[in-house]
Parts: C-alpha cells; sequence; structure tokens
C-alpha cells in the first residue's frame, strides 16, 4: 500500500478557498479578531524563531554590517563634508562655470582639505602627544618626590601619605602600562594585518563613495524621495521627510558648532598655556579641546585630569591652570558658545542635563555627545504633537 506523503493541491485549494468564503460570511468584528490573533501568533513564532536562533542572526546582521562599511563610512563622510562643500559652492557662485563643473571643484576641494587636516593630525599632533606622554611617565617619580617634599611644609602629612602613594602607584602602573603597551599594539595591528587593512579600505572606499554621494546628491536624495512615496501614504512620507530634515539640521548645526567652538577653545588652551610655560601643552591643550565637545560637563572632564598631572609637577602651575582654565570656560560658556551655536537646539537647560546623562549611560562618551542633538530632535517632534493636539481641542496654555 502506498503511502501518502503530502496533500493533493487541488484539496488545499478548495480548504483555502472555503476558509476565505467562510471568513467573507462572519462579521466585522469577528473577521478583525481573527485577523489580529493571525497577526499575533505570526509576530510570536517569528520571535521564538528569532529567539532559538540568535547567534546565527546576530552573526549574519554582523556579515551584513561589515559588508556595508564602505557605505557607513561614505554617508558620515559625505555628512561631514557637505557643509564645506557649500561653502566652496558659495564662493564659486560668481563665475562663469556650468553648475556641474562647480559641484565637480567643490567637492573635490573639501575632499582635500578633509585629507589636509587627517594628514596634520596625524604628522604633527600625534607625534606630540606621545611624546608628551613618554616625557610625563618618564619623570612620574621625580614629580612625585617633589610633590611629597612640598607636602611636607605643611606638617605631618602621614595619615594622607598612604592613599596618596596608592593611587599615585596605581596611575603610575597604567600610564607606563599604557606607553609600553605600544609596541604591543604596533604588533597586534601588524599580526592583525588584514583587519586592519580591511579597516584601511573601507575608510578609502568610504571616501569615493561620499565623493559620488555629494556630487549626485540631489539625484539619489529624488530617488528616496519617490521610493518613501511609493511605499508609503503621503502624510506618512512627509512626516519622515521632516523627521529626516529636522535631523540634520540639529546634527548639522551641533556637530559644526561645537567642533568650531572647542577648536578655538583648544587652540586658545595652547597658546595661553605656552606663554604661561605650562608643561606638556600641546596634551593639556588636546585634552581640554577635545572633552570641550561634550556639553555641560566636557569642560570639568578635561579639566580635572590636567590639573591633577600639573598638581604632582608642580602646584603653583596647577593653580595657574585652574585660575586660567575657569576664566576660558566662562568666556566660552558665555560668549564664544552661545555666539557660534545660538539657540539653534532650542532645548532647555535641564533637558541638556538629562540628554547627557542617559546617552553617556547607554553609549558612553559617543552617547554623552550625540544624546544633545539626537534628544533635541526628539523633544521638537514631541512639542509639535503636543501643540498640534492642544489646537485641535482648542486649548490655550501659557508656555
Amino acid at each position: 500500500m502506498a503511502v501518502q506523503r503530502g496533500g493533493n493541491p487541488e484539496e488545499l485549494s478548495v480548504a483555502v478557498w472555503r476558509i476565505i468564503r467562510l471568513m467573507k460570511r462572519m462579521d466585522e468584528d469577528s473577521r478583525k479578531r481573527i485577523m489580529i490573533l493571525t497577526i499575533s501568533g505570526l509576530i510570536i513564532a517569528t520571535a521564538c524563531f528569532a529567539f532559538m536562533n540568535i547567534s546565527s542572526i546576530l552573526s549574519f546582521l554582523g556579515s551584513v554590517w561589515n559588508a556595508m562599511g564602505p557605505f557607513v563610512w561614505g554617508f558620515c563622510i559625505a555628512f561631514v563634508l557637505v557643509p564645506i562643500q557649500r561653502m566652496f559652492e558659495k564662493w564659486m557662485a560668481n563665475l562663469s562655470l556650468s553648475a556641474h563643473t562647480k559641484r565637480v571643484i567643490a567637492v573635490s576641494a573639501s575632499v582635500v582639505v578633509f585629507l589636509l587636516i587627517i594628514v596634520v593630525f596625524f604628522m604633527v599632533l600625534i607625534p606630540q602627544l606621545v611624546n608628551s606622554f613618554e616625557s610625563l611617565a618618564d619623570s612620574m617619580d621625580g614629580y612625585w618626590e617633589s610633590f611629597q617634599k612640598f607636602l611636607q611644609q605643611f606638617g605631618n602629612y602621614e595619615e594622607i601619605d598612604t592613599t596618596l602613594q596608592s593611587v599615585y602607584e596605581t596611575l603610575r602602573d597604567y600610564l607606563l602600562g599604557w606607553v609600553r603597551s605600544a609596541d604591543i599594539i604596533v604588533k597586534r595591528l601588524v599580526t592583525y594585518s588584514l583587519t586592519f587593512v580591511r579597516g584601511v579600505l573601507n575608510f578609502l572606499i568610504g571616501i569615493i563613495v561620499a565623493v559620488y554621494l555629494m556630487i549626485d546628491q540631489e539625484r539619489w536624495k529624488g530617488q528616496v524621495k519617490k521610493l518613501a512615496y511609493a511605499l508609503l501614504p503621503i502624510e506618512h512620507a512627509e512626516n519622515l521627510f521632516y523627521v529626516g530634515r529636522l535631523t540634520s539640521k540639529m546634527l548639522d548645526s551641533f556637530v559644526f558648532g561645537k567642533a568650531l567652538d572647542s577648536l578655538i577653545v583648544g587652540i586658545a588652551c595652547g597658546i595661553c598655556c605656552g606663554l604661561m610655560k605650562i608643561p606638556y601643552t600641546p596634551l593639556i591643550a588636546f585634552i581640554v579641546g577635545i572633552t570641550n565637545m561634550i556639553p555641560v560637563f566636557g569642560p570639568f572632564i578635561g579639566a580635572v585630569p590636567c590639573v591633577f598631572i600639573l598638581l604632582i609637577i608642580s602646584p603653583a602651575k596647577a593653580l595657574e591652570f585652574g585660575i586660567f582654565i575657569l576664566i576660558l570656560q566662562q568666556i566660552d560658556g558665555n560668549i564664544l558658545g552661545p555666539y557660534i551655536l545660538g539657540d539653534s537646539l532650542g532645548l532647555p537647560p535641564v533637558w541638556v542635563m538629562f540628554a547627557i546623562i542617559v546617552g553617556g549611560a547607554l553609549w558612553g562618551v559617543l552617547g554623552m555627545f550625540l544624546g544633545v542633538p539626537l534628544f533635541s530632535v526628539i523633544y521638537v517632534l514631541v512639542s509639535d504633537f503636543v501643540r498640534k493636539r492642544l489646537r485641535e481641542k482648542h486649548i490655550r496654555v501659557e508656555s
């Protein structure tokens, strides 16, 4: 006797047709309940499948992310270079050149500026930072002895000597280990050269992708709009474009404004510290400039390690630097920062602190930096929604 291994396709189609006719005879509420139960069952089954195969799914997503690496780099680089490209195009506005030629020249000039900044950073700043770290690590013992002699002038300090000694040894070992591990890091980079080369290639290909994105930005923006209008209702597509424009505006104004502000602060700190003959001026200026990118807490995060380093070397220099950094941050917070950034984010101070704390808790230092512009987008969207609902209800609330 033959064993039937599967159903007859005709019988299956008849069963499906009967189910459809049965659903047509049902009332609207019954059909909705069946649809909800069916969709819920599919979601639960999909979630269970994903949970049971989480490692394979994560591995697949990791492979996709690695494959998309050049395009991620390309979008990031294009986002950084577009304002520079627009600046060059404004300078060439009165030239008798075609729009395409102006675009090509502007894109090429922005890429050259971008590469020059990278080259200058690695050729000028990095060696000075490494020399400062090495010099600081080699001189730590002598600085610590001088610091102990300074404390002895104030009488008996044995009660705090043990704690200070422990803190010093921990910091010294960490710093020395970090400096001495530079060779190990280089060897690991050589050992895992494939990963390093892949990252460099992704970056270089990302530059090429960014060039194509900037040259044909109107074309691909139009393609994205066509796709959104084709797949989504018009109202939802418009809302999606509004969120995109708002996010781009917030990131653009904050990232570039804060970068310019931090660059000026770092240069001013380097010049003034050089005039005051503060030790390790390049290192201190670099720390102050980089940490100034973090709103509110950045100046304090950068000032604390610098003051601690100078306190060990020379308490007088630490006091001078502390007074100078307070003056510099007051100028930056009350004059320079508002002049450059203005009120572009429109976020109240309490929400700025909230965005920094939550962003830092979720994504670390990057979250502390990007949390403010991203939360500004959420704040504007919620504010728009609240105002719309109040208008619909004819409620007027004084803000």
